[in-house]
């Protein structure tokens, strides 16, 4: 079952080669274009109207999406309009570069879909759409007298030739006074490999947890490290916490380390990167008024066909479920929409007494690589008994397979995202839905709709083997349907774990995250009989 945790840990996952730079080995001089109004600055993503990649495309990335490579049509194009071809803006006059030689010249470089020089009153119109920002983390308070910073980083690791991988590793809390407690206001990330980094999740442990000398293989949260505290993603230049409230840190808090979690994504497969990214902490030991926490709703059953133009996914946190979630108003400080590549919309609306009090995260054009963080300021209270109705819209035209939800490269996700204060005023983190079921109550009962899933992954719980031996005793995991199958599927779809759509639940979660070969030989055995059950097949 998905934890808020979990969910974090999957959070702001899987990129695809759009945003990476190894397409700046695809034009002359693409590693060093420099921001045409910020001196000293890169703009990494020369492609892209965001300075650090990913997003929306200007007029260079629009052509060189036409021809996909650098070809003589694109060299010679002005794809900015200021009068230079994009071959004379990046060191090729001639059109002559090939990919693995070195350009004419390096020198006097400007950026082929920015319009230049920059101010000038030919540009003015050409660049009102242009940010001007150069991704500089900015976060008032920092700069304080009583506020220390903290270097998180692993050590050089080798990154594995996978599409994806998770890798985690803890850090003690030696640095910090054991009878104090701090307040995390801030963190920027120090990316040492931006060609496979995509985010970092830090979460902190307590006693249960496991000490991890060296990184590690990892795709949950890790045992025992279930708080989260900051997450980084690309696009996002660093995480500011509101002014009057800050995440609770130390060893007077209650945590014994911190788990940090990297996600790579290396589609290329390549085998010879190397990463030593981290993160910059922000604390002081001059509490704010208020701790903070993050909250999370959406959904966790995606089906998206291939091929499609649209496919429209929606998930209800309902009045019930806030009105038993929250024991005080809770207030909002940011919230961001999550989904994977083929998301390209999302919106997570606030309702009240049966009327929409506002949108928290319009994206009418969604981007996974720049994902837009709306600040509430001041907060957005949210009261017990309103609904969150989150909407998310896939396109899924580029892809030949069917995508369901995951933590893969190629799996997608439907979540909104926030952080509020106080964190004591939800008795949990999340608000998810699976399908129609809600599962909001999972985290205080461990139950839904009645099924508790500690009997499931309980292997020495009389009910769950009274559950399983009833079915493997009578039903074949491997052949056809056996005479006194269908009574004993009868009898077992009676309880509440594996009636209706809650048998289908079941399944997915225990797939997902308690996979074993009895629950693999109890599913091919209630499958077996699928044809003749007539009253309610297994899914």
């Amino acid at each position: 079952m998905a934890t808020n945790s979990d969910i974090l840990t999957f959070l702001l996952l899987v990129a695809t080669t759009s945003a990476y730079r190894f397409y700046q080995d695809e034009i002359p001089n693409g590693n060093h274009v420099p921001h045409p109004c910020k001196p000293n600055y890169l703009w990494w993503g020369v492609g892209h109207a965001n300075p650090l990649g990913g997003g929306l495309k200007n007029p260079f990335g629009q052509d060189f999406a036409r021809y996909h490579s650098w070809t003589p049509e694109l060299c010679r194009l002005d794809s900015d309009g200021d009068g230079m071809t994009n071959g004379q803006e990046l060191g090729d006059p001639e059109c002559i570069w090939t990919k693995g030689t070195f350009p004419s010249t390096s020198s006097g470089i400007t950026h082929p879909g920015v319009c230049d020089p920059w101010g000038s009153e030919q540009c003015r119109e050409a660049n009102q759409a242009v940010t001007c920002e150069t991704g500089e983390f900015k976060c008032d308070g920092i700069d304080s007298p009583d506020v220390i910073n903290i270097t998180l980083r692993f050590p050089p690791t080798r990154v594995p030739p996978e599409e994806t991988s998770y890798m985690c590793l803890t850090f003690n809390l030696d640095m910090l006074d054991d009878n104090t407690d701090y307040h995390l206001i801030g963190s920027k990330p120090f990316i040492d490999n931006a060609n496979v980094m995509h985010h970092i999740t830090l979460t902190g442990c307590d006693a249960t947890g496991v000490p991890l000398s060296q990184p590690e293989l990892c795709n949950m949260a890790s045992q025992g490290c279930q708080q989260t505290l900051q997450v980084w993603t690309l696009g996002m230049p660093g995480e500011c916490v509101y002014r009057d409230a800050g995440f609770k840190f130390g060893k007077k808090a209650g945590m014994t380390m911190l788990n940090m979690q990297f996600h790579w994504t290396n589609p290329q497969k390549r085998t010879d990167y190397v990463d030593s990214s981290g993160l910059v902490l922000f604390l002081t030991k001059n509490l704010r008024q208020n701790n903070a926490a993050y909250f999370s709703t959406g959904q966790t059953q995606l089906v998206i066909p291939p091929g499609q133009q649209r496919v429209v996914m929606k998930s209800t946190c309902t009045a019930e479920c806030t009105g038993k979630l929250i024991k005080e108003p809770v207030n909002l400080l940011t919230g961001w929409n999550h989904m994977h590549y083929l998301g390209y919309e999302q919106n997570v609306e606030q309702f009240r007494n049966g009327v929409k009090v506002r949108d928290l995260t319009p994206d009418a054009v969604y981007s996974y690589d720049n994902p837009v963080v709306h600040v509430y300021d001041p907060p957005v209270q949210l009261l017990a008994g309103d609904v969150l109705e989150t909407t998310c819209v896939y396109r899924s035209t580029s892809r030949t397979t069917t995508a369901m939800f995951g933590e893969g490269s190629y799996d997608e996700m439907c979540f909104g995202i926030f952080t509020y204060y106080p964190a004591e005023a939800l008795k949990s983190g999340n608000c998810f839905t699976w399908g129609d079921i809600d599962t909001c109550n999972f985290e205080e009962t461990g139950s839904v709709n009645g099924c508790s899933f500690s009997m499931l992954f309980n292997q020495s719980d009389p009910i769950r083997k009274q559950l399983f031996d009833k079915v493997l005793d009578n039903c074949n995991s491997y052949g056809s349907c056996r005479a006194e199958c269908p009574a004993a599927i009868d009898e077992v779809k009676q309880h509440p774990c594996f009636r209706g759509q809650m048998a289908a639940y079941v399944k997915d979660v225990m797939r997902n995250f308690g996979e074993s070969l009895e629950t693999t030989k109890l599913f091919t055995a209630m499958e077996s009989c699928e044809c003749e059950v007539k009253r309610g097949s297994w899914p």
